[in-house]
């Protein structure tokens, strides 16, 4: 017979495993969980149980977060703490969720400049409508006039390929015919060339 409490998750284990699958389910989905979630998440697995505090939450996160395991915190500008798991989302992923809930002109700048600088090859305007992006066609020209007036985004040019196609190319890490070029490349000369 089976002594009570022995077997299974380690004494304090059930809401650090808890937890952890919490987030798991989270970056499956494709997204970011919250501190928060997490714990109104953890207070609705248990009937009755009133919300956990949130020092209680933070203890357990704390402890997924130093086994260094696959979850991982990501905190965004105005502090508010994000989780999600290596199993199913990269850093990369989890960055640009994080920034699409801040400001849309810092993100697309970010994704930009990094593409300019790292690849180099200018970024196809459409590719902010697909995900992790999500934003509408309206949402991003909308984001673009406002770089246009800012001085900070003033490195972050356009370039339009022979099918029209717009492209955003960063002028510290490309220079204008070089990123012209390599749209066309992109948009064009890939495809006929295989």
């Amino acid at each position: 017979m089976k002594e009570e409490g022995s077997g299974g998750a380690p004494e304090g284990r059930g809401p650090v495993d808890e937890a952890a699958a919490i987030i798991r389910r989270a970056s499956e989905a494709g997204r970011l969980i919250s501190e928060a979630e997490i714990g109104r998440a953890l207070a609705g697995s248990r009937p009755g149980a009133e919300a956990d505090a949130g020092a209680e939450v933070r203890s357990r996160l704390l402890t997924l977060l130093g086994e260094g395991d696959d979850v991982h915190e990501v905190v965004a500008d105005k502090g508010e703490r994000f989780y999600y798991s290596s199993r199913s989302m990269s850093e990369a992923y989890s960055a640009i969720l994080l920034g699409r809930q801040g400001d849309p002109a810092r993100l697309i700048a970010e994704i930009v400049r990094h593409d300019s600088e790292v690849y180099p090859r200018p970024v196809p305007l459409d590719m902010f409508t697909h995900p992790p992006f999500d934003f509408t066609l309206n949402e991003v020209a909308r984001t673009l006039e406002k770089m246009a007036a800012r001085e900070e985004y003033s490195d972050i040019e356009e370039t339009r390929t022979s099918t029209a196609r717009l492209f955003l190319y960063s002028t510290l890490y490309l220079e204008p015919a070089h990123a012209s070029m390599l749209a066309e490349w992109l948009d064009v000369g890939q495809s006929n060339n295989p």
